[in-house]
């Protein structure tokens, strides 16, 4: 079984959905979470994508992040709810790689981030 991330909690970033392959997260940007421009800091908008990375990772292999590269496309403004989904696509033995798109309600991007994991285990059954 997965386990509860105690930064996610912090950050009130929810699970959604999580399955092989697939993870979905979402959180609503508060207050806290804003930068000097009064949009959602880059570090919130991160740790999302992030978030929705260690689930896919995780899913039924011990995972660690090797590489993540983000392109932050347009910012997310406070009480805006921000959605996460990582998707796998491609894997590999000892490592694999995931693609994660960040956007708002309506659809609209955010931020898109690739992501590389090491596995440390092979397969793992939950």
């Amino acid at each position: 079984m997965l386990k509860e991330s105690p930064f996610l909690k912090l950050l009130n970033i929810n699970l959604e959905e999580v399955r092989e392959g697939y993870a979905k997260v979402s959180a609503i940007v508060t207050k806290d979470y804003l930068n000097v421009h009064n949009t959602a800091h880059g570090s919130f908008i991160f740790a999302i994508a992030d978030a929705a990375f260690e689930y896919v990772s995780n899913f039924s292999r011990d995972s660690v992040a090797l590489h993540m590269d983000i392109d932050f496309r347009r910012p997310a403004k406070e009480g805006e709810k921000v959605i996460a989904e990582a998707f796998e696509e491609s894997v590999g033995k000892t490592t694999s790689l995931y693609r994660i798109v960040v956007k708002n309600i309506e659809g609209k991007l955010i931020a898109y981030v690739t992501a590389l994991v090491y596995h440390l285990d092979n397969d793992r059954k939950i």
